[in-house]
């Protein structure tokens, strides 16, 4: 079930991302001076996208610059994007999420900051919860296995760690 939904979201991500780069209808905005975005079957330029958002000219985008933009998701999934969590999206980080491929890794030590309300470096099942953060609600006893009904940073990086090799097994066997 969290395949399908990781799955449906990048798919989601893809296709706003092609639909910003192509910009608005009527061809006027985009790549090439109104020629209306990469042409059909290309991934849209990361350069591009950042010219587009980069309202400032600090080569980088900021949350309010991907707020403000109507077209993409990018204000939705910036933590996601930000990898370095410096609060920016650079080129390169724009550029890694055009051309990842399956769904985003997850950090784990950046899933316990966000999750982690008493800061104590461990998640019990309140917090999560809290965060609706499903794939870890459902399998949250077997995750913890110390059984001391809290997950610290090992047993988030175990859990994330064989998801992504599942992950990376379905895809070989595909290809």
């Amino acid at each position: 079930m969290n395949f399908i939904k990781v799955t449906l979201t990048i798919f989601a991500v893809f296709i706003n991302v092609i639909a910003f780069a192509q910009g608005p209808p009527g061809g006027q905005g985009g790549r090439g001076g109104g020629q209306g975005g990469p042409p059909k079957g290309e991934k849209p330029e990361a350069s591009d996208i950042l010219k587009l958002l980069d309202t400032n000219n600090d080569d980088k985008i900021d949350k309010v610059e991907a707020v403000n933009d109507e077209r993409g998701k990018i204000a939705k999934d910036f933590d996601e994007i930000d990898t370095n969590e410096d609060g920016f999206i650079d080129l390169e980080e724009l550029e890694t999420e055009l051309n990842r491929e399956g769904p985003r890794k997850v950090l784990a030590a950046k899933l316990l900051k966000e999750v982690d309300q008493n800061e104590d470096g461990l998640l019990n099942e309140l917090e999560v919860a809290a965060k609706d953060k499903r794939d870890l609600m459902d399998n949250f006893n077997a995750i913890d296995t110390n059984d001391d009904a809290q997950l610290d940073l090992e047993e988030l990086k175990a859990f994330y760690s064989k998801d992504e090799e599942i992950e990376n097994k379905k895809r070989k066997k595909r290809d």
